[in-house]
């Protein structure tokens, strides 16, 4: 704590040169959240770090079933307020920022892990109103699932899998499953009130993840989660209305102070934490060995920037089918810095442009120039899959006219907007859902 003090208030001197810092967000999970702050823990009557909600008691759990209660502030904090909140002062109150708005609601625990998690545990192993009417239902949503993982972008981790190693998911894979795969397995197997609720929850996120709308309906996406956390103890029960349920109605605030949801979540610390545990080889020092492997890594690891588009996979000009222009080099990959783009691979050849239309890559060229061209042919015909809550076209959902298609045409890289997950449902129709949290 002393250190990061001195370096807010002096900078840091490299080279000769003074490099000035702030917190901009502190991340981490409800337990660790109590500890740094120093207030009641996540299951205490008086624990919502955003709000003065009190919880109530209730089965065995704590529940918070109120939606508007008054916001706590960094004046309300720092003067303990709250009495019942505080354990006593917290060391953040000695660094210079707003400490309710830094200490952020990490949406991969509070979303994912929390009330994706729940969900899906409900319904599958939950009581009979709340489940799946039958374990046939479970095995075809399984299967369906399953069916799926040709068809995703090569950016996905992990791939779609079976809801029978649902207690084995990966916060990663609850975040595909509320985003992209529920829409498709869930409509028509889950009660229509559940599926409908669900729905509240699914466009929220997808609008608070997304680069384009987390700011432009930003109100809209705040009225579906308070709306989903209002009907959550009608369908589930009021015990069920938890600390990470009740957090939702706070999510779209910290989205306006620190962008779409993926730039303050626990994803890419996650991540690394992963690797690190993987250099521990000494049970008895772990902190020392990380600290010792890190260093190794650094000193001997020279990281040299790509230099993006990467063309790779050159098409020999005899195996060209028709494409005989010979001022022109095909190839079957490019790699850009926020996706990968391929001509023979199904994972990565569906994109949604700038002008909003869905196109399949037929083609990867680079000219004599030194430019590059993509050759793609575009969907004329898509539809909507819901209307309510929102229009499924506002979130990116589509369904796709495979029958009607146009003549191929040029676009440059630069109109490739976002990645699509493309998956044909019947030998006509196939649904186009953008990627948004990359």
């Amino acid at each position: 704590m002393t250190e990061m003090k001195s370096i807010i208030s002096n900078g840091l001197c490299l080279n000769g040169k003074i490099y000035n810092f702030f917190i901009s967000q502190i991340i981490c999970d409800a337990p660790a959240k109590a500890f740094m702050l120093n207030v009641k823990s996540f299951n205490a009557y008086h624990s919502c770090n955003y709000c003065i909600e009190e919880g109530t008691f209730i089965n065995g759990r704590m529940s918070f079933l109120g939606v508007s209660s008054p916001l706590r502030t960094d004046d309300s904090f720092r003067s303990k307020e709250d009495e019942d909140y505080h354990k006593g002062s917290s060391p953040l109150e000695g660094f210079p920022i707003n400490i309710v708005s830094t200490v952020v609601l990490d949406y991969m625990h509070c979303v994912c892990l929390g009330v994706m998690k729940r969900l899906l545990t409900f319904w599958v192993k939950g009581k009979k109103p709340i489940r799946f009417k039958s374990p046939e239902i479970v095995s075809d949503i399984s299967s369906q699932l399953i069916d799926m993982k040709p068809y995703f972008p090569s950016e996905f981790n992990r791939l779609p899998r079976s809801l029978d190693e649902l207690e084995f998911f990966k916060a990663t894979e609850f975040r595909t499953f509320l985003l992209y795969t529920s829409l498709i397995v869930l409509k028509g197997r889950l009660a229509k009130p559940f599926f409908q609720h669900f729905m509240l929850f699914h466009c929220a996120i997808k609008i608070l993840i997304s680069n384009d709308l987390y700011i432009t309906h930003n109100t809209i996406a705040k009225n579906l989660l308070i709306s989903f956390v209002s009907q959550y103890p009608t369908l589930y029960g009021y015990e069920y209305v938890t600390y990470n349920v009740h957090g939702l109605i706070h999510l779209a605030d910290f989205a306006l102070q620190h962008g779409p949801l993926e730039k303050f979540s626990a994803f890419k610390y996650e991540n690394y934490l992963q690797i690190m545990k993987k250099t521990v080889k000494n049970a008895r020092y772990p902190l020392q060995d990380v600290y010792n492997r890190v260093v190794e890594f650094q000193n001997v690891q020279i990281k040299i920037a790509p230099n993006y588009p990467i063309l790779n996979n050159e098409i020999d000009y005899d195996h060209r089918l028709y494409y005989r222009d010979p001022t022109v080099t095909l190839y079957e990959q490019v790699i850009l810095d926020k996706f990968v783009v391929s001509t023979n691979n199904i994972r990565n050849k569906y994109f949604i442009l700038d002008n909003n239309e869905i196109v399949q890559i037929q083609k990867i060229g680079k000219r004599q120039d030194g430019s590059i061209f993509l050759e793609v042919i575009k969907y004329n015909n898509l539809t909507i899959m819901f209307e309510t809550p929102i229009l499924s076209t506002v979130v990116g959902s589509f369904y796709v006219d495979l029958t009607s298609v146009s003549n191929s045409f040029y676009i440059n890289l630069i109109n490739l907007k976002h990645k699509c997950i493309f998956i044909p449902i019947s030998d006509t129709k196939a649904v186009a859902l953008l990627v948004l949290h990359t």
